[in-house]
């Protein structure tokens, strides 16, 4: 072989550098509110057909977020499957094709993306998971929900308070009302997290401003994050579709979906926030996007 052959086929076979950062000492978070189709019904082919909507619009809301610059693409909790526990659910796994398709998408945009999933894992046993996977489209966190409510007796329980890096930086999950128990964030934050990421599904009345006062105790300078020193980046199911995300669905209706995005700075302020509301109509798909800073409070 010519030397010149040589070097073109070490080229095209040796390691490439990472690309350059190009948000260096941040993470752009877009957190978005999503309305999910259930895939718990009686009719197994209908939801399949639903798991599958749910599936595409995430795809398409990492296409249009990761051209606005968002590094992490962040769907509530259960996702893909929509919040619903029935005896019809559609249990997925981790190897399976809705995983796989995000991932794929996860590493054809260089984003890290999480999504919530009812999880069936190889030994048979059921899960309310939120999975984070990296710009390379490896799964890098599965956190199981520890605080269970209407999965209780459906799936196992969780245990752990694991972290993982996001940019370098530690970042941990709290799924909806493991946050309702300081001492979740708290176990976070002992092993390292400097960001608490809250996937949520809550009603709390239907309304936004209901949202953010069940949550209140996470904010303010006398809140859990101010006592814990961290960022917090936390949002829920949408209860409407908006037609800017994508066409409204005919019988489009809230069934109690509260909506609301929420970034807490280490001092207890609000970073950013989806704007509040006591209407249940407001309650819609809404993406909030924050540069958080990765140095320490």
């Amino acid at each position: 072989m010519k030397a010149a052959a040589i070097l073109a086929s070490w080229l095209l076979l040796a390691p490439q550098g990472a690309p350059a950062d190009r948000n260096p000492g941040h993470l752009k978070m877009a957190l978005v509110n999503i309305k999910c189709i259930p895939s718990d019904g009686a009719d197994p082919a209908a939801s399949q057909a639903g798991l599958q909507e749910n599936l595409k619009r995430h795809l398409a809301f990492i296409d249009r977020l990761a051209t606005e610059g968002a590094e992490f693409v962040g769907f509530p909790e259960l996702s893909i499957n929509g919040y619903r526990f029935g005896a019809g659910m559609t249990w997925l796994n981790l190897a399976g094709p809705e995983v796989k398709a995000l991932s794929a998408k996860a590493a054809e945009k260089g984003v890290y993306v999480s999504a919530g999933l009812a999880e069936q894992d190889e030994a048979g046993k059921k899960w309310n998971t939120q999975i984070v996977i990296d710009p390379k489209g490896r799964i890098i966190a599965t956190h199981h929900k520890i605080y269970l409510t209407k999965e209780k007796g459906l799936v196992e329980t969780g245990t752990e308070h694991k972290v993982f890096e996001v940019k370098g930086v530690k970042m941990g999950i709290a799924i909806c009302a493991d946050g309702s128990d300081r001492k979740n964030l708290q176990a976070l934050v002992d092993n390292g997290a400097k960001i608490i990421y809250g996937p949520h599904a809550n009603t709390t009345g239907g309304t936004i401003a209901g949202w953010y006062r069940f949550r209140g105790p996470w904010a303010g300078p006398e809140g859990w994050i101010s006592q814990l020193k961290v960022h917090a980046a936390l949002h829920n199911h949408a209860g409407l579709y908006n037609p800017e995300f994508a066409p409204a669905k005919s019988g489009d209706a809230n069934t109690g979906w509260a909506s609301g995005a929420w970034f807490i700075g280490p001092d207890g302020g609000t970073l950013a926030q989806m704007p509040a509301s006591s209407q249940k109509a407001d309650s819609r798909e809404f993406v909030l996007i924050h540069n958080v800073p990765l140095a320490g409070p």
